[in-house]
This record gives C-alpha cells, structure tokens and sequence, in this order.
C-alpha cells in the first residue's frame, strides 16, 4: 500500500510563498517537515533568508535520496554536504566555519516507511493516531515567559496591544538571548545545547526518535507554526484562528518568543500534513 495524504496546508506568515521558510517532503519512502530558522540577524544571501535557503537545500537534498534504506546518519550527512556545497558555491563556507552562528539552519521532523519511525530535529511536531510528540527545548521556555514578562510590564506602563503588534517591544528585548542561543546548537558541553541541522555534525544520540505502531493509520507531521495540532487541519486552524483572536501577542494563552506583527496573517509561517499508512 502506498502513502496517502488526507490533508496538505502550507502558508507563510506574510502570505507569500517564496517567503515562507516552512517547506515540505512527500514521497513513498520519507515524508518530512522542514522549518527554516528565523531570520534573527537580519541578513540575506542573495534574495533569500538564511532560513528558507536551508529549508530549500534540505529538502532538495531529502528528495535526492533514492535508497527507502537510508539511515538517519546517512541522511544527515547527505544533508550537511549539500548544505557545505552551497555554502562553498555562493562563497560564505570559510565565514561559517569561523563563525558558525551565521550558518543557515533548520528543524526537521521525518518520516522513514521503511524503518516505520520518526525522526525529529529541533521543534517540529508529530501525531501518530492523535498521540502527540514534540522535541521542545527549555530555551524557548526560558525567553517565551522573558518576553511574556516584558510585555505585561509595558502594558502597565500604558502601551496598548495595537502599539505592540506594530513594534514588538518584548522581542526587542529577548533579541539578544535569541543571538546567544546560536552560539550552543549542537554544541554537546552545555546545559542548554540544542540540535539543529546546519551543515555541520549533529550528536544523533540526541534525535528524537518515535518507533510507529505497525497498526497506526494516521500520522501528522507540523511545524511549530501551529501552537495546537490537532487530528485534523479544521481543528487545528481553528485553534490558531482562536489564538490569533484573542492573544495576537502570544505572551498569555500561548507565550512564545514571537507573536503576530501589523501586516502579518499569522504568528510564523506553518505546514500540516496528514497522511494515512
């Protein structure tokens, strides 16, 4: 039996799609979600974020391999080496490696069929049969409720939450913890080390990795653009859609260390997919 998709939504936060840095795999021996990292020192590589540069390469590189055998180790490594040679094509591999906070990077959860199990990177999220699997790092605990605290204090100082949809002053102020958080991915001698696939070498020890029942029938594979993931695309749009309503911000109901901007259509970019084994 071959893998169906039941449900497929892919949007950017700013409604344009060659923006969005959430992208996508769907294929009969890996399905995966992929999301490019946000854009937190403001710099572009041609016309592209270093975010969704890495999620293009990622996923060109994903759908290259042909082998349904292929190990977790041999994709990453597959991975790192087509993110080395386009570092080394447009020119910034030697600024990397010395200083590897510029690198381009991203979350990735993957499905494997053949080895029935999932592989998760960073902060994207998976559903087998409405059970829920996430690889949350306390870092973004510790700079959402930063932020959050932030936000409540200029609100009692008489900023309304019209002025700070506009102009975030709470991420302004986590924007440096932010920075200094790059300096620890993949890095094995911290308390707050986290993985990230960068093009560089990653402690697989710390994969998460989900064995899927052999009688599952559904899974979810979403980035972390959707706060709530749900069995379902409606439920978990209308969630959002909630969200969006009644705490635009994302420092109450939901805190993270972002929230919706003026202009924006959602709190970050985002990708469900539902499909059947």
């Amino acid at each position: 039996m071959s893998l169906q998709v039941i449900e497929l939504f892919h949007k950017g936060k700013k409604d344009k799609s060659e923006l969005c840095e959430d992208l996508y795999v769907f294929n009969q021996h890996f399905v995966a979600v992929i999301d490019g990292a946000t854009n937190i020192w403001g710099r572009y590589i041609g016309t592209k974020s270093p975010g969704r540069l890495a999620a293009e390469v990622i996923k060109d590189a994903i759908e290259q391999i042909d082998d349904e055998k292929c190990t977790l180790e041999e994709m990453i490594n597959h991975i790192n080496a087509n993110l080395q040679k386009v570092y080394k094509e447009i020119g910034i591999f030697d600024e990397i490696v010395e200083n590897r906070t510029l690198a381009p990077t991203a979350s990735v959860v993957i499905f494997s069929r053949y080895y029935q199990e999932i592989w998760q990177i960073g902060d994207c999220q998976a559903m087998i049969d409405g059970r829920l699997y996430q690889h949350e790092k306390e870092l973004d605990s510790i700079t959402a409720n930063a932020r959050s605290l932030f936000l409540e204090a200029e609100l009692k100082k008489g900023k309304t939450i019209e002025e700070l949809l506009v102009k975030d002053s709470g991420w302004e102020y986590i924007k440096p913890l932010i920075q200094q958080q790059y300096y620890l991915q993949n890095a094995n001698d911290s308390q707050y080390s986290f993985e990230v696939v960068d093009g560089f070498e990653i402690d697989l020890s710390k994969v998460k990795r989900v064995k899927v029942p052999r009688n599952a029938k559904e899974i979810i594979l979403a980035s972390d653009g959707y706060p709530y993931v749900k069995p379902s695309l409606v439920e978990s749009e209308s969630l959002l859609s909630e969200l969006l309503e009644n705490d635009p911000l994302c420092f109450r109901q939901y805190k993270c260390t972002k929230g919706l901007q003026k202009g924006n259509i959602s709190f970050d970019d985002r990708v469900y997919i539902r499909f059947g084994l």
